[in-house]
């Protein structure tokens, strides 16, 4: 799908998703490993498996919503100790992602919308601000939607109209950026909102910074000049 089908002279705010999507998730994996193993070595083997078992059921969980809609049980989360879950995932994850760092071409995407003015948010299901911090990108949204928070996830569209909602625009002027087509584009989709999903809709954020410069309205680049 090229980008000229998401009407872009109508977009007025962009969101993007975070796992999979600023970062790549098979890379910081790999860090990950590169962590457990180095604690292994300290003789943490026990604590460290207990941690990212716990961190691994809490994903699972919130996964298992996803088939119902998205809408986490209210009961869930007040059973969960989501605040010691989240110290322990900055642990593991933060110096991992930091790592990894973002997508090449990422920071380039990100800086043509904002140099067009356009806002950009994060609507991503888990806490993104350490992440953000981590890849160097907090200053670049305005607001952070997590879904967990929200208590809706992916496939559930709540974060893109409460997004749209808070940027008094309606849901057809935002461009929603992702990596996966059953959670990100079902979502972004049943809102109304255009979407470009990484490897459907484009091959790599060089690729799509190309398109962008291409197919973007020429009044853009015209005001600018002024």
């Amino acid at each position: 799908m090229s980008t000229r089908s998401t009407r872009l002279h109508q977009i007025k705010l962009v969101s993007w998703d975070v796992d999979g999507t600023l970062y790549s998730i098979r890379r910081m994996k790999w860090f990950l490993i590169r962590t457990f193993l180095r604690e292994m070595a300290r003789g943490r083997v026990l604590e460290a498996g207990k941690e990212l078992a716990a961190l691994n059921r809490y994903r699972a969980q919130i996964d298992a919503f996803r088939s119902t809609g998205g809408a986490i049980a209210e009961s869930f989360m007040k059973q969960t100790r989501r605040e010691v879950l989240l110290e322990i995932e900055k642990r593991w994850y933060g110096p991992a992602i930091q790592k990894t760092g973002p997508r090449r071409g990422v920071t380039s995407v990100i800086s043509f919308f904002a140099s067009r003015n356009i806002p950009q948010v994060i609507v991503s299901d888990y806490e993104a601000g350490y992440k953000l911090n981590a890849m160097g990108l907090a200053d670049n949204f305005a607001s952070i939607y997590a879904g967990e928070r929200l208590g809706f996830v992916k496939p559930s569209h709540a974060g893109f109209q409460r997004a749209a909602e808070d940027f008094e625009i309606p849901t057809t002027s935002l461009l929603h950026i992702g990596d996966r087509a059953d959670r990100d584009d079902v979502a972004a989709q049943a809102a109304g909102c255009q979407r470009l999903i990484l490897g459907r809709d484009f091959r790599s954020f060089d690729d799509l910074l190309a398109r962008l410069h291409s197919d973007f309205p020429m009044s853009f680049d015209k005001a600018e000049e002024t």
